[in-house]
């Protein structure tokens, strides 16, 4: 049985709304070619924002044990300062004790 003869229709003929299949095509094309392009773009911004990302974290990170050791020195500078301030207190009773016995 002889297979049937088939008709080729070229894209040219063919009318899709009021252009043709070929205009059609073409323009999938260009639109596909841009969509790739911008979507490389995206990557490439992704890419960058994910290495900022790890930086500042890593300065975050190097922030935040900065800050834990100045608040450190900062806790041992405020019991020094609270040693110092009931010694000077003690000092000073203890002047104005004998300030006052030798008047009595």
């Amino acid at each position: 049985m002889p297979s049937p003869k088939r008709t080729k229709i070229q894209a040219a003929d063919v009318e899709v709304g009021s252009r043709t299949l070929d205009a059609v095509l073409l323009d999938l094309a260009e639109r596909s070619v841009l969509a790739e392009e911008r979507s490389a773009r995206a990557e490439e911004r992704s890419a960058r924002a994910e290495e900022r990302s790890a930086r500042a974290e890593e300065r975050s990170e190097i922030a935040l044990q900065v800050i834990a050791a100045l608040t450190k020195d900062i806790h041992t500078i405020a019991e020094k300062l609270h040693v110092f301030v009931g010694r000077t207190e003690e000092r000073l009773s203890a002047i104005e004790s004998q300030q006052a016995s030798p008047a009595e």
